[in-house]
Parts: structure tokens; sequence; C-alpha cells
């Protein structure tokens, strides 16, 4: 096996891996919290169990070092 075919499957796997582990972590954060906390349409929002979508921060492309806490 060449060593591109290697860096392309071990990309791969590590692409597949960490997206599996993402999913399987926002789940059990689902269970626990209640909510997870996420970044979509240029928002940061908490997505509840329930369905409901509260917004928290609006994120400001091209600031740098703000500061965001979710209790």
């Amino acid at each position: 096996m060449s060593k591109d075919n290697l860096k392309y499957i071990s990309t791969r796997l590590v692409k597949r891996k960490s997206s599996k582990a993402f999913k399987e972590g926002a789940k059990k954060a689902m269970e626990i919290n209640g909510y997870v906390a996420i970044a979509e349409n240029g928002w940061v929002v908490k997505k509840f169990k329930d369905g409901y979508i509260e917004r928290v921060k609006e994120i400001e492309h091209g600031s740098e070092n703000q500061e965001l806490i979710l209790d």
C-alpha cells in the first residue's frame, strides 16, 4: 500500500470515528442536560429535547477573542 493511500485511509477513519463520537456525545448531552448548544445559521443556539430552539448570541464574523458563557 502506498503512503498516499495509507494517509487517505487514516484520514477517512479519523473523520468517520470523530463524527460518530460527536453524535454520541451530543445525544448524551441532550439526555443529561436536556439541551445542546450549537452554532446554527449565524447564531449560537440551545436546542432542547422538546424541539424548542433558543437563540443565545449572534456570531459576529471576523471578530476574535469574544467570550461566550453558557450556563
